[in-house]
């Protein structure tokens, strides 16, 4: 910005001193304006005389030269020595002549030895015969004989011969001739229309440029505001790194060194998760990682502490990390109520289910940290890794993603086997990334449609079914939804649960609705994040209370 504004100041000086030397010239002022004036006019500069038809500037300069030497004095004011074509204009210049009893030259000239052929010095007159010079007996021709008649040029009088033919070096007063508009000062020709289209021209380059340049700064400008507003947007959820590198000791401590009693429910191919207590009395989740020879320590730890600073109501926070020997671990905040698969899949008889107000929290909760990853952290998370699993709820029944940037430290072979699932089914993972190994926001939305169709039916995205194996959960709702039989995609347990309140048939078909708008197969068709909060946010309303 700062050559931006210097540029600025350098076209505003450049202006400003073009003024300043017209300003600081009054010679080329007063030409300037005296151009102007004779240009409005349709006459001639001072000391000049227009002719009747006002097409021809005269004047008579009464300093004694030769022919060629007037001739030349006359083109240095961008014209000629002056022509004659009527007897009106004859007349007009023996006027000027007048106070010259020698006469003056004027612009004819012999271009013949035969003495009968005549040409005008602009070379566009044409020659009028009734005005033939004359050569008379007592002409004088100077230094070069009288007999060298390709010598002679026309000079005129105020005498019974008007155009006499004399020897072209001879010394005589002369009278110029230019056309009018078009002047002559100091030596140097300009056209009036020149002068006024250059200073018109500069004037339009300078503020064009002043414009443009302003523009510019200006829109650097604001695009450095908003990167500050972004900035400050992104600290705002960016907290500083209070997270910890914990000892495989501390950790053993804590945890019971990994007993079975501190195992948490959920998926043990990844290493499995044990619930521990810290030196202040804080309870957390202790994730063990499969062991890796292929990642460095800084590099892990690199990871770790990225994500560690990302907070949000509905992200589970990272308190640290262990690396031993390429044995790894994360240890996170404690969510009391565990995953959100266990409550799907997994009630106890007589336990307490999931009714549809508290699905509908639990949607709008996790929607709100996916949008959070897309939307406000720059650059963009991607979380790679939405399923039932990986979202845990508090005593409110709120979500908590876990597992932002886990996906990177999941071995290949497990993450092979969630790419096909049972029976062939791709699970949570979009078409593009199983296919082609794309991998956008736009897959974390497939995902979380996935997972929306399961909040709100209970079933796994692949399950078995006696008469056809196994099934994904589209091929099972897709028919249903075809027929509107949206009561039908219900969780079993609401209908069954007397205490669980029904929801209406509208209020299920818009979630259902968004389930397949999140879950096109071309990624540009899904929505955001954003506009998917806000769609469910319109069910909560209903669905504020929790029973």
């Amino acid at each position: 910005m700062e050559s931006s504004l210097v540029a600025l100041v350098l076209f505003l000086v450049a202006c400003a001193s073009f003024q300043q030397l017209a300003a600081s010239d009054p010679g080329w002022a007063r030409h300037s304006r005296s151009l102007v004036a004779s240009h409005k006019a349709g006459h001639c500069l001072s000391n000049w005389i227009v002719n009747e038809n006002k097409t021809k500037c005269f004047k008579c300069i009464s300093d004694l030269k030769s022919w060629d030497e007037s001739e030349a004095h006359c083109k240095d004011h961008g014209g000629h020595l002056a022509s004659v074509s009527s007897l009106q204009e004859l007349k007009f210049i023996q006027d000027l002549c007048r106070i010259n009893d020698d006469g003056c030259w004027i612009g004819g000239r012999e271009k013949s030895t035969s003495g009968q052929s005549w040409t005008w010095s602009d070379h566009k007159s044409q020659h009028n015969d009734s005005f033939f010079p004359k050569v008379l007996s007592g002409s004088k021709c100077g230094n070069l004989s009288c007999n060298n008649r390709s010598d002679f040029c026309s000079l005129l009088s105020y005498e019974v011969v008007p155009i006499k033919a004399v020897g072209c070096n001879n010394s005589h007063a002369f009278i110029c001739m230019v056309n009018s508009g078009y002047q002559c000062y100091g030596g140097q020709c300009r056209s009036i229309y020149i002068i006024i289209l250059a200073v018109i021209s500069g004037v339009i380059l300078c503020t064009t440029l002043a414009v443009v340049v302003w523009f510019l700064v200006y829109k650097r400008s604001k695009r450095r505001r908003k990167s500050r507003r972004e900035s400050n947007l992104v600290a705002s959820s960016l907290v500083p790194p209070s997270w910890k590198v914990f000892t495989i000791e501390e950790l053993k401590s804590i945890s019971k060194n990994f007993s079975e009693g501190n195992r948490l429910p959920g998926e043990s191919k990844t290493g499995g998760t044990y619930s521990g207590i810290l030196a202040d009395g804080s309870k957390v989740a202790i994730k063990r990682l499969k062991r890796s020879n292929y990642q460095r320590k800084k590099e892990f730890y690199s990871e770790v502490g990225r994500v560690a600073r990302l907070h949000h109501p509905s992200l589970v926070a990272v308190k640290g990390c262990c690396y031993n020997h390429g044995h790894r671990f994360i240890v996170y905040e404690f969510i009391v109520n565990g995953p959100l698969d266990r409550w799907l899949h997994h009630v106890p008889r007589g336990g307490r289910c999931l009714n549809w107000p508290m699905r509908i929290k639990i949607a709008t909760t996790l929607a709100q940290g996916i949008a959070f990853l897309h939307d406000k952290v720059k650059p963009q998370v991607v979380h790679r890794d939405i399923r039932a699993s990986n979202v845990l709820l508090d005593e409110e029944y709120r979500a908590h993603l876990m597992g932002v940037g886990l996906a990177k430290f999941v071995p290949w072979e497990v993450m092979q086997e969630r790419t096909v699932m049972a029976g062939g089914t791709h699970g949570y993972l979009a078409p593009e990334f199983v296919y082609r190994n794309e991998l956008t926001t736009k897959s974390d939305v497939y995902s979380f449609g996935v997972l929306l169709l399961e909040i709100v039916s209970g079933r796994r995205p692949a399950q078995a079914v006696d008469s056809v194996g196994w099934q994904s959960i589209f091929e099972w709702a897709t028919p249903l939804v075809q027929s509107h039989r949206y009561p039908d995609l219900l969780d079993p347990v609401i209908s069954t649960n007397s205490s669980s309140e029904i929801p209406e048939t509208g209020a299920i078909q818009k979630v259902v609705d968004l389930v397949y708008s999140c879950t096109q197969h071309v990624p540009s068709m899904r929505p955001r994040m954003s506009h998917v909060v806000h769609q469910l946010q319109q069910l909560v309303p209903s669905a504020s209370v929790v029973e």
